[in-house]
């Protein structure tokens, strides 16, 4: 007979899955649609919004003390949450091979598709594949609000990532990225790229990658690209407790020109602490089994 416990164990964490399956894309709730027929979609402001209490910005994150003060010069160190808004787009029109590449594609169901299953798809994340950059910059998770560390090196600037705890290593020390990937003797591609960054101004961090891995999505809508994509982000210290970003493609096998994908808001993380978001395989094939089986458990068995 079943233990109860590892049972009830067992239904929590599947329950957790189909939650986080059903709304884990809401923050793309008014653009998913419009990427797919190539319009415009977004998400605005910095998520203030009503019936927040005294001393929050957004939803569960407190606000800094005032007055503001300025943004320190080249100095990003220390952890933002976010995005606290994101704007998406406009896309331009894809290629007959992007258009043909994006119907493949089938994202996990959004809770603003008031859906009341999950429905086929083959979404990268829903097997606990790599979100690849720059869908990791939406901090895919239920609250779409996650924590993104900079770790500047002598060399490079680390970017540590609270979702699925991963990292990026910007190279500074003059360095080019490589000129094409996939083939003889090049590198492989790579879900997160390969990175070089710089400082324009004071307070202006850009950052151009190539080499990403085209099993990865650019959005949550399933916005493809190949692995000749060029990308620039261009994070910006507003202030001492603001942190903007634009990402930027250049893909033109997919794409008819160049086009601003995202610009996203973060905010100083007050308590400066991380957590562990992880995406487990282990969830993820109970998951499957137990929607296979007839009775809902999982090949027939019942607790």
């Amino acid at each position: 007979m079943r233990n109860p416990s590892a049972s009830m164990a067992a239904k929590l964490r599947a329950a957790k899955l189909i939650v986080a399956s059903l709304a884990v894309l809401a923050l793309c709730s008014t653009m998913a649609r419009a990427q797919a027929q190539g319009g415009r979609g977004g998400r605005g402001g910095r998520g203030g919004g009503r019936g927040l209490p005294p001393g929050f910005v957004a939803s569960g994150v407190p606000a800094m003390p005032d007055p503001v003060g300025p943004a320190p010069v080249h100095d990003f160190t220390g952890t933002w949450v976010g995005p606290l808004s994101v704007a998406m787009g406009p896309y331009p029109a894809m290629t007959p091979a992007g258009e043909a590449a994006f119907k493949l594609n089938k994202p996990i169901k959004r809770a603003s598709d008031n859906a009341t299953e999950v429905t086929p798809n083959n979404d990268p994340y829903a097997i606990c594949d790599p979100l690849g950059f720059p869908r990791d910059l939406l901090n895919h998770w239920l609250s779409s609000r996650g924590g993104i560390e900079f770790v500047p090196q002598s060399n490079r600037m680390v970017m540590l990532f609270e979702q699925q705890r991963v990292w990026r290593e910007v190279w500074m020390d003059g360095r080019q990225n490589p000129a094409k990937v996939d083939g003889p003797g090049a590198p492989d591609s790579r879900f997160y790229g390969y990175s070089v960054g710089h400082w324009e101004g004071d307070n202006v961090f850009v950052i151009d990658t190539v080499g990403l891995d085209p099993r990865s999505w650019l959005d949550e809508a399933g916005l493809p690209h190949t692995s000749a994509a060029k990308l620039q982000e261009r994070w910006t210290r507003t202030d001492q407790y603001h942190l903007e970003a634009t990402v930027t493609v250049d893909d033109p096998q997919y794409f008819t020109k160049p086009f601003q994908l995202m610009k996203t808001a973060y905010y100083w993380k007050k308590d400066q602490n991380v957590q562990e978001e992880l995406c487990l395989a282990s969830d993820a094939l109970e998951y499957r089994d137990r929607q296979a089986g007839p009775s809902g458990y999982g090949f027939g068995t019942k607790p």
